[in-house]
């Protein structure tokens, strides 16, 4: 599943109780989040209803106990964990309190509760069982870099969703000096749209 299609599923009202957001590259993690943080709720919702909380200043507990509040006036709540790749995760030791807990949420995720992972730069374990009992539960997304070879159609359509034309060579040039890295190349396409 894309980035795009999981967007297409939120806007149709079609949620998953968990999605772990993963990967290296940052762009697509960055733009569901950000997609869900701003339109999943309206305003009067987000202020009872949604929770947005870092990986470096939160431990697991504290999130699965934000997770397993029910919502005030609204069917949903929602709980972010940017940066979740700083998340102090417990120990996941057999047998363990604590790994208990955090595995019995992933297992059975309460339905009201959209919980947003975004684990960036890095691929989260797939042998771990938290990851395989989110896959079971809720939605799993894998971010990869954009191949080299695939930057200048990318750059090209998303100028082109932008409702602007680029030709080839200078999205070839544009690849060339901005590299691979999505978030950058949208930024610096962004503002130079800005003194079209």
């Amino acid at each position: 599943m894309t980035a795009a299609e999981i967007i297409k599923d939120i806007k149709a009202r079609k949620f998953k109780p968990v999605y772990l957001l993963h990967g290296e590259e940052s762009y697509y993690i960055d733009q569901v989040t950000d997609y869900i943080e701003d339109k999943l709720l309206n305003d009067a919702e987000k202020g009872f209803n949604q929770t947005v909380l870092y990986g470096k200043d939160t431990d697991m507990a504290t999130v699965l106990g934000a997770a397993k509040r029910y919502p005030m006036m609204s069917d949903y709540q929602v709980v972010i964990v940017k940066e979740a790749q700083d998340l102090k995760w417990g120990k996941e030791d057999a047998g363990s309190k604590e790994a208990e807990f955090v595995l019995n949420y992933f297992e059975k995720p309460l339905p009201s509760t959209i919980l947003v992972l975004a684990y960036k730069y890095a691929n989260f374990d797939k042998r771990k069982k938290i990851y395989k009992a989110i896959n079971k539960s809720g939605l799993i997304f894998q971010s990869d870099p954009v191949r080299d070879y695939k930057l200048v159609p990318w750059i090209e359509d998303f100028i082109k969703e932008k409702g602007y034309k680029i030709d080839q060579q200078a999205s070839a040039l544009m690849a060339e000096y901005l590299g691979t890295d999505l978030s950058k190349i949208a930024n610096e396409i962004e503002k130079l749209m800005l003194n079209v």
